[in-house]
């Protein structure tokens, strides 16, 4: 067979869904310039697993706020799906938030008053699906959840496990690039917690569904490519992917609470890591 032109090839690559390029944010409290990031350097491809975590102050709701497109940076560029998100006004950010992005939250926020099937429909319906495409897509993702037979309860009716399983199925149903999950297993039990990090690395792993997920304590699902932050307590892991940081490739066995490891890169140097 005949070689493809490099050029030809080239244009099949995708670019990642995520690049961060020095990205820096910073508050000014009491008179003080407080850094909650510095000079972040990050690229997530398609079908990486992504874990964020860090103690208190080290900065990952403002990156999980940033990736999702509702705060901006002081300085660096952020491209999304090759897209400088800079340049996008606020309607453009809106239909990327609804097109591109789904969002799973700690506290579900589900709508206490709607039912399953019309809590799903609710991105749906700012996309713009006829009522044909929107009943076929809550139908599916309900039933990939396991909830199929409650569509007419409200969430009030369900566990803290099920009412996640629906915020998932609510993320998923406009097709998004790409998950954010904040502490989604913040409000669950040991082993719904474990049932819900399942659900979310299958979808990752048969549907190629990108996610980056703030967590309380690592999934051992993800594995560890780089610690960086201007404090010493953000870290980023991602399985199957490295970055140049100072632990990359380390893979941890197993998962461990984030409260326990302050200043976190002292800990992770002393356990070994």
């Amino acid at each position: 067979a005949v070689p493809e032109p490099a050029q030809t090839v080239l244009a099949k690559i995708e670019p990642p869904v995520i690049e961060l390029r020095g990205i820096s944010k910073h508050y000014q409290m009491a008179g003080e310039t407080f850094t909650a990031l510095a000079d972040i350097q990050l690229k997530v491809e398609r079908n990486d697993y992504v874990a964020l975590i860090g103690p208190s102050g080290s900065g990952k709701s403002t990156l999980l706020n940033m990736l999702g497109c509702l705060d901006t940076p002081d300085q660096g560029d952020y491209l999304l799906c090759g897209q400088p998100v800079a340049s996008l006004d606020e309607t453009a950010l809106a239909q990327v938030r609804n097109q591109q992005i789904g969002f799973i939250f700690q506290s579900f926020n589900l709508i206490p008053d709607l039912n399953l099937f019309d809590n799903v429909d609710v991105p749906l319906r700012y996309r713009g699906f006829n009522a044909s495409e929107r009943k076929k897509r809550i139908e599916y993702h309900l039933d990939q959840v396991g909830l199929a037979s409650r569509m007419k309860h409200l969430p009030s009716q369900l566990s803290g496990g099920q009412q996640q399983r629906v915020a998932i199925a609510r993320a998923l149903a406009t097709s998004p690039r790409f998950l954010l999950a904040d502490e989604p297993t913040g409000n669950l039990d040991t082993q719904t917690s474990n049932d819900i990090m399942t659900a979310l690395q299958k979808l990752n792993t048969e549907r190629g569904i990108t996610i980056f997920a703030k967590q309380a304590v690592l999934d051992p699902r993800a594995g560890l490519i780089e610690v960086d932050s201007a404090f010493g307590g953000l870290a980023i892991y991602r399985r199957d992917a490295f970055l140049s940081g100072r632990y990359a490739g380390t893979d941890i066995q197993g998962g461990f609470d984030v409260a326990d490891h302050i200043p976190f890169h002292q800990e992770l140097r002393q356990k070994g890591y």
